[in-house]
């Protein structure tokens, strides 16, 4: 990406190493001083200071800030779905199971497919509170459970995917 922008960045008249503060600080995170340090400012206690200044620059600022503006423009929910999705089929090709099943959490949680429950208690919870919650559980956990409605026409839903 800084390849792309480099034009743009001259546009601004930047001098070489602001402009490599600029794409150090992309590739930092957001973090001014490992940007300083990368783009080549002198290692030292001073470092903090001259990438805080950096960052006051108005030149310095707005390229930032367009920059930042560039990359939120393309980052919408359609294009973090298609590269979820990527990265479970890559992943499972790989033989990498894990990444995959949480790509496909997380494309699932985007859709509105998993509801995170919680339970918030106020007050004081009791030994016999306890002892009854541990009972439902229990009868919960006996009883069997249907599996019918999550069938139709004796195939499961996996034949959507594929």
């Amino acid at each position: 990406m800084p390849g792309n922008n480099s034009a743009a960045i001259k546009r601004a008249h930047l001098s070489r190493k602001q402009e490599r503060f600029i794409a150090e600080y992309d590739a930092a995170n957001g973090n001014a001083t490992e940007a300083a340090r990368r783009a080549g400012y002198k290692n030292g206690s001073a470092i903090s200071v001259q990438a805080h200044e950096n960052l006051r620059k108005p030149k310095i600022r707005n390229e930032i800030a367009r920059l930042d503006a560039l990359i939120a423009a393309r980052m919408t929910p359609n294009r973090v779905k298609r590269r979820l999705d990527e990265i479970s089929h890559n992943s499972e090709r790989a033989g990498q199971f894990g990444p995959a099943v949480r790509a496909e959490e997380l494309i699932g949680k985007s859709l509105g497919m998993w509801v995170e429950q919680s339970i918030n208690l106020q007050g004081q919870l009791k030994d016999e509170h306890i002892q009854a919650l541990l009972e439902i559980a229990r009868q919960r956990q006996a009883k069997p459970i249907d599996l019918a409605d999550d069938q139709s026409n004796g195939q499961s839903d996996d034949t959507s995917d594929q």
